[in-house]
């Protein structure tokens, strides 16, 4: 008896705890609303300026370079149990939003606000969720539901990939707190089905119930995307070191390589040994070229890959010869040989994980009538079936790329999208743009190449936004990139080196950037040292902190 009433007695307790923790305890068993314990922003295009007593962050394009806020939060939750859903909320301060907004995690949680600026600020990590806001928003929401899945202290990082757009949201620091500071929503039962569309509605005022409790309404727009890779961000130190993971995808920051020496008969391991002198900086990726039945990689890309002072990753791009994409894709018979070949090569002397691509840029090979065996789809299938023979042959060490030309003619085309391959045979998603000095198509800054659009197709969202759209999974690179030089304007490369040193964090999604360099392109030079300044651009861009990665071959 005694020991019922005891029983009875420890009950109550607890249910006295829970009520007392629920009504203002400090100690709540199902929190559901967890504010920020910090927030800030940095300005690229004024380095030294800090923003954490300021009460609005800022995200995206802001004269010149870039704008990104960091928010963090501290999380506890009860030992037993997980979240069904969580959400992370900004409120808005004006309807005028971006296309895009992005949430990153941020692996350094030891930054603080009142000292934090574009100099010190900690590099970028896996893009968590993004948000396409629903015209006259004034709130957005991202689903961190992977990403919070313990105690500790999570840091994120808002962006939004626009040159010159960029959204202003409330920090915890403003007056109307309440109505739009950040905050983690947690739901503890089964969530309701978050609704394909939204439509805007007012925003909030202090003496309403800013955030609902349930999945996101009419009064925000959702995440669209929360890759199953982002991993929890414990409490405590962390190392906020760059690492390159099984896929070669850093952990934070981006891969720096090139394709050195291009159309020209120069040998590419002394044009890579020049390059790397000039711009005084070692390459972490190398980008070499192959057609036919060429066996690769050559014994001159394996000394370059295996380099004891400077390891590198090869990025090798093989284009068939004498066969269709359709006959490839049916098996045929020499194809299918030199593959195997290819493949007993690779067993037999690379074990060491490498970026592989077939035929790049296949846009412009496209034959749109059937029976062709040049269709979008019969690409497709002759990318698949290449990296399944490939893989059935025992080659376990290759990263698959599939490389778009993101021309914009192409862009727009109906069967555009009929080329992917499918996310089972694509471990990376990459493209090959251009920056032009002289005014006219592809003329502008670093944030206008990566969604650069057309006059004519404004429907078109830009490279950057349809890729994160439409592979919200996968990680993102530049295969080709490079800056035309012109005569008539020679101080535009140095311009935009600039640029793309002030905007880089605009692109979080992208983690590999591999220069073309070509001294005669069809007729076009984009090579690093044709002016002084221009060098000088290039080599302060190439010491952006994001860069620094550290590899070990795998």
């Amino acid at each position: 008896m005694k020991r019922a009433l005891g029983l009875v007695a420890a009950l109550a307790a607890l249910a006295a705890a829970i009520v007392i923790g629920l009504i203002g305890g400090k100690v709540a068993p199902y929190p559901e609303r967890i504010p920020a314990s910090g927030d800030t922003f940095a300005l690229t295009a004024a380095p030294e300026e800090t923003g954490g007593d300021k009460k609005y962050l800022i995200a995206g394009g802001h004269k010149g370079g870039a704008a990104i806020s960091y928010v963090k939060f501290n999380v506890e939750l009860p030992d037993t149990r997980q979240p069904k859903r969580a959400w992370l909320w900004l409120g808005a301060e004006d309807e005028d939003l971006p296309d895009m907004i992005e949430l990153s995690a941020v692996p350094d949680n030891g930054w603080r606000e009142e000292a934090m600026n574009a100099e010190t600020a900690p590099r970028l990590g896996t893009v968590v969720a993004s948000v396409e806001p629903a015209p006259g928003a004034r709130a957005v929401a991202f689903d961190v539901t992977k990403h919070v899945r313990s105690s500790g202290v999570y840091a994120f990082a808002i962006t939004a990939p626009s040159g010159r757009d960029s959204a202003r949201f409330v920090a915890r620091e403003g007056e109307s707190t309440q109505a739009g500071a950040p905050t983690i929503t947690l739901e503890w039962t089964e969530p309701s089905v978050m609704p394909p569309t939204f439509t805007p509605s007012p925003r909030p005022s202090p003496s309403v119930e800013p955030w609902p409790n349930t999945s996101p309404s009419a009064s925000a727009s959702a995440s669209v995307s929360a890759p199953p890779s982002a991993s929890p961000q414990p409490s405590g130190p962390v190392d906020p070191e760059c690492r390159v993971g099984e896929l070669l995808v850093p952990s934070c920051g981006a891969l720096w390589g090139v394709a050195p020496g291009a159309h020209t008969r120069q040998d590419r391991s002394v044009a890579l040994t020049e390059f790397e002198r000039r711009v005084d900086r070692p390459q972490l990726i190398y980008h070499a070229y192959h057609r036919g039945d060429d066996l690769f990689p050559t014994p001159a890309e394996m000394a370059l890959a295996r380099d004891p002072q400077n390891p590198r990753v090869l990025l090798l791009n093989w284009k068939p010869r004498g066969a269709t994409w359709g006959e490839i894709a049916a098996g045929d018979a020499d194809i299918d040989a030199y593959l195997r070949r290819l493949a007993q090569h690779l067993r037999a002397t690379f074990p060491e994980r490498f970026f592989f691509t077939m035929h790049h840029e296949p846009e412009n090979d496209v034959v749109d009538e059937e029976g062709s065996g040049m269709t979008a789809k019969d690409y497709a299938a002759a990318f698949r079936h290449v990296i399944t023979f490939l893989r059935g042959e025992g080659v376990t060490n290759l990263v698959s790329t599939m490389c778009y030309m993101a021309y914009i003619p192409w862009n727009v085309k109906p069967w555009f999208t009929d080329l992917y391959p499918g996310d089972d045979v694509v471990d990376w998603v990459s493209w090959d743009t251009y920056a032009y000095s002289d005014p006219g198509y592809g003329h502008g800054d670093f944030a206008e190449m990566m969604n650069r659009r057309s006059g004519s197709r404004q429907d078109w969202p830009g490279f950057y936004n349809w890729a994160a759209r439409t592979f919200p999974h996968k990680p993102l690179m530049l295969a080709e990139w490079g800056v035309w030089y012109s005569d008539s304007n020679p101080g535009h490369q140095a311009e935009f080196f600039n640029s793309a040193r002030l905007q880089l964090g605009l692109f979080p999604r992208v983690k590999a950037y591999v220069y073309f360099e070509s001294p005669d392109a069809e007729g076009r030079d984009s090579r690093v040292h044709n002016t002084s300044k221009g060098l000088a651009e290039y080599r302060r861009f190439s010491e952006h902190p994001a860069f620094d990665v550290l590899f070990s071959r795998f």
